[in-house]
């Protein structure tokens, strides 16, 4: 674009280029474009300020930044956004980076949304990100953990078998309090998982606590094929536990249901707990191979526009049917336990689910960050909204705080399951 680079070039020796003020004009118009709800432009220039404010003084640079208009119209909150930037460079010069700057007025913009859910992924980020929902091969140590955000408690919920974390001696139902001398507190629940991940060959220090005992150990990182579904029998119940949604999992629970009836399993339970969910098209996958017709979800964009996902009618499944969920499952997971127990082809045991009724893109940018916005609510076949509701199950069952998962005599939602099943 000419006129991107003719306003780059204004600023001498300025560490900015064209492809950073697309960015900016991306960021701004997308989100008032696309966001759920309406956004006022003078509340997102506001946001830019505050993060440009925030990454000046970042860099040792304390300045007051010009105040935004009370009334700022709908197309010229970008340019005024431009402005800040490009000022703040033709002020400071090399005290600040261009590209930096760009980034911390998006993040500012999708942090005055207040929602969660919309938030930028710098490019590392973004690039795990899709190696996780794109269930690809990370450098990691094979073990699925779960960060208690009360409590600050890391606990392993299941480890893969063969992997790194099983060779060193971590078991399910372990504690994590360190990852390289660092708390699991002082790291955060947003960082956590990219702690224990990293180059393949590299090695993590973990401190973890059983029945009271801490040891520590030392595991080295290895190529991690972590599938999205896991399977097995007891006696003639066959058990999928689905821990997100991949580009893979709905493939991989048709595979494994068929795997399992074949074997033998007369009844089954579908284990959604912990699952915070992922593409919604997989949810629809998954949710096709128990439901046989119908819909599986509407989701409602801002300017009225709905969208109907329905199941693919290819399912023949008609085997008594329990699905496990609790506070963690979430999104595309909540999507498929609405559907199914909409439908009535199954029953929902444990706790109340999380309560995400909101779906999120996912817009690259050329620096090879991205960001996320929420664009629409879903509802359930029959029209249900929960979003910060969450979904009551038929039979509520709790239990202990990090039980170990798969045992029934240490897990009794799956024995309730189990008996009900029975």
């Amino acid at each position: 674009m000419p006129w991107a680079r003719a306003i780059a070039a204004n600023v001498t020796g300025a560490s900015i280029s064209p492809l950073d003020i697309i960015e900016l004009q991306i960021g701004y118009t997308t989100i008032l474009a696309r966001y759920y709800k309406p956004v006022a432009p003078r509340a997102l220039v506001d946001g830019a300020r505050t993060g440009i404010a925030a990454e000046l003084v970042a860099r040792g640079v304390d300045a007051a930044l010009p105040y935004t208009p009370a009334n700022v119209e709908l197309y010229d909150g970008g340019d005024l956004i431009d402005t800040m930037v490009l000022g703040s460079l033709a002020r400071f010069g090399s005290r600040v980076d261009g590209h930096r700057l760009v980034q911390a007025a998006l993040a500012g913009e999708l942090a005055a949304l207040h929602d969660p859910y919309s938030v930028l992924f710098f490019p590392q980020q973004f690039k795990k990100f899709n190696a996780f929902l794109g269930n690809e091969k990370i450098g990691g140590i094979g073990a699925i953990v779960t960060f208690d955000k009360t409590t600050d408690e890391l606990s392993v919920e299941r480890v893969i078998p063969g992997g790194p974390a099983d060779r060193a001696g971590l078991r399910a139902g372990d504690f994590i309090d360190t990852i390289d001398g660092r708390s699991v507190g002082s790291i955060g629940s947003q960082s956590v998982l990219y702690a224990l991940r990293g180059k393949i060959g590299s090695t993590v220090r973990i401190g973890a606590i059983r029945a009271g005992a801490r040891d520590e150990y030392t595991i080295v990182r290895g190529e991690i094929h972590d599938p999205d579904v896991t399977f097995g029998r007891i006696g003639d119940v066959g058990i999928l536990a689905l821990s997100r949604f991949g580009d893979r999992s709905g493939n991989e629970v048709t595979d494994d249901l068929a795997d399992l009836q074949a074997k033998g399993a007369r009844a089954f339970i579908l284990d959604l707990r912990g699952n915070g969910g992922g593409y919604g098209d997989e949810a629809t996958t998954v949710a096709s191979a128990f439901i046989p017709s119908g819909t599986i979800f509407t989701t409602r964009e801002r300017n009225g526009v709905t969208s109907v996902s329905s199941a693919s009618g290819k399912s023949t499944f008609h085997s008594p049917l329990v699905v496990l969920v609790d506070g963690d499952t979430a999104s595309a997971a909540e999507i498929v336990a609405g559907a199914i127990q909409d439908d009535g082809v199954g029953t929902l045991i444990g706790t109340r689910t999380f309560g995400k009724g909101v779906v999120q893109s996912v817009y690259p940018l050329p620096d090879g960050s991205a960001f996320k916005v929420t664009t629409a609510r879903y509802t359930t076949p029959k029209g249900r909204n929960i979003d910060g509701v969450g979904i009551t199950p038929d039979v509520v069952v709790t239990e202990p705080a990090n039980a170990p998962h798969g045992d029934p005599a240490t897990d009794p939602q799956l024995a309730a399951a189990l008996a009900r099943l029975r």
